[in-house]
């Protein structure tokens, strides 16, 4: 059975079609996959639909289920949870606050606790009981990743979680992500701009443009792809 399932998802604003029948899918046993594609892509829009946050038609199936009416709030429950582009960190509560209201709706028997996601991200337990408006870009980022984990995901979407940061924080991210993976219980969705982060991180790749897929593969293969390179690399 495959963890995640989609076909044929369309999302519309209007009159305007921002993701045009998409279909892609998680196996069991994959840890990363990665949706790749420009500014305008449609990629966080096919996340806020799966999420339950925008309205969409197709079908949806995680762990074989359909989520079609589910609320964000109820997907969370059910461990389908999204990190989003632009944090949403409250910014006059503590690091520790913020964190901790990732465990909300998680369920009961969460997996993920507070020092997991110290021993993640090292720093935070320095600033543990700084306000979170006062951190750094990268910082910020690892306490929205940090507290999408809290919900104890078993499938985490993460929407561009390296736009902005500087190389050093960006390589350290790309390490903890890699650590997500090899917790074993929890499979990574990731969103990014940056082709180059996706190939190094996730196990398959699916390359979008204008609200559609037009490739997809193994991320080693697509690497060497030379049309993938003129395209997406600019080599």
């Amino acid at each position: 059975m495959r963890l995640f399932e989609v076909q044929d998802l369309q999302v519309k604003y209007g009159n305007i079609e921002a993701v045009k029948g998409i279909s892609l899918h998680i196996d069991q046993d994959e840890k990363c996959i990665a949706i790749v594609g420009p500014n305008g892509a449609g990629k966080s829009t096919f996340v806020n639909a799966v999420t339950g946050l925008v309205e969409w038609a197709g079908e949806v199936l995680f762990a074989g289920q359909s989520i079609r009416g589910l609320s964000n709030r109820r997907l969370v429950q059910t461990g389908l949870v999204q990190c989003p582009e632009r944090r949403y960190l409250f910014d006059f509560m503590s690091v520790k606050d913020n964190l901790l209201l990732g465990a909300y709706n998680a369920p009961k028997d969460g997996t993920v606790s507070i020092d997991q996601v110290f021993d993640l991200f090292p720093v935070l337990r320095d600033r543990v009981n700084q306000q979170a408006g006062t951190l750094s870009g990268g910082e910020a980022q690892m306490v929205a990743i940090g507290r999408a984990l809290m919900a104890s995901p078993k499938l985490l979407f993460l929407d561009e979680p390296t736009l902005g940061l500087a190389p050093i924080i960006r390589k350290n991210l790309i390490e903890a992500l890699k650590e997500i993976g090899e917790r074993g219980d929890i499979a990574v969705c990731l969103i990014e701009q940056n082709v180059k982060v996706s190939f190094e991180v996730a196990h398959r790749v699916y390359l979008m443009r204008e609200g559609r897929i037009v490739k997809s593969g193994l991320a080693e293969e697509l690497e060497a792809d030379s049309e993938i390179q003129k395209v997406f690399l600019g080599v």
